[in-house]
């Protein structure tokens, strides 16, 4: 098992349960306490954890901010690809597509050489480089500000830099769906600013939404149902 995907496992456990004894965590794991001490001070450097002695809690103190990309790109890898690979249907050649920074639209590049000619226009850092390596369309990257913890670019650059272009197709997903108030929000303001701003300047908007995020309310309200042309879902809503 790789660190992240135990790390995953990790945060899941403590999601049921806030704490629990590092002894009891190794052997739910099935590794050394010493894999464990490792893997919970690199949680704990990315404010994921707290430490006390022989045990470890859930970090709830900043609820809104976002975990590392490497841990959100791990969870609900099958529910993802089958999101992009649905997604994929509505894709043509020759059109100019703003794709997101986060981790469920990571899982769209394979599909994407199944058409010619697209320019891909991305705040993501591992999206745009999985596309240069794995396509060969062309990738336009705002500037801005780069956020180590999420891989991505944001800021008030970006936005400017991200308003001269528009799209034909505008894909993201969202932190949450609250189906109280039918809008989609963002653990972040910066990244609900800047989705807001791909569906302003699109023709078209298709979200990606994995069963986790429905009903689960963010802090920042990135724009109402209305303004989505195409929901995809492994949930219905």
């Amino acid at each position: 098992m790789y660190d992240i995907e135990r790390q995953q496992q990790i945060l899941e456990i403590l999601n049921q349960q806030n704490s629990i004894a590092v002894n009891k965590l190794a052997d739910m794991l099935f590794v050394s306490q010493a894999t464990i001490r490792r893997d919970l001070t690199k949680m704990e450097q990315k404010g994921l954890v707290i430490r006390t002695f022989g045990a470890v809690l859930k970090n709830t103190s900043l609820p809104n901010n976002e975990t590392s990309f490497e841990l959100r790109e791990s969870a609900n890898k099958v529910e993802k690809r089958l999101l992009c690979q649905r997604c994929a249907e509505f894709l043509k050649s020759n059109s100019i597509i703003f794709i997101d920074s986060s981790t469920t639209l990571l899982n769209i590049v394979p599909y994407l050489n199944d058409f010619d000619n697209l320019t891909v226009i991305t705040n993501g850092l591992f999206i745009a480089n999985e596309i240069v390596n794995k396509t060969k369309h062309q990738v336009i990257v705002p500037t801005g500000i780069i956020q180590p913890k999420t891989n991505s670019i944001l800021g008030p650059m970006t936005y400017t830099s991200l308003g001269r272009f528009h799209a034909d197709v505008a894909i993201m997903s969202s932190s949450g769906l609250d189906t109280r108030t039918l809008s989609l929000t963002e653990n972040t303001v910066d990244q609900a600013e800047l989705k807001s701003l791909m569906v302003q300047n699109s023709d078209m908007t298709i979200c990606l939404i994995d069963a986790s995020k429905i009903n689960k309310v963010a802090i920042a309200k990135t724009c109402s149902l209305n303004d989505i042309e195409i929901l995809i879902s492994t949930k219905c809503i």
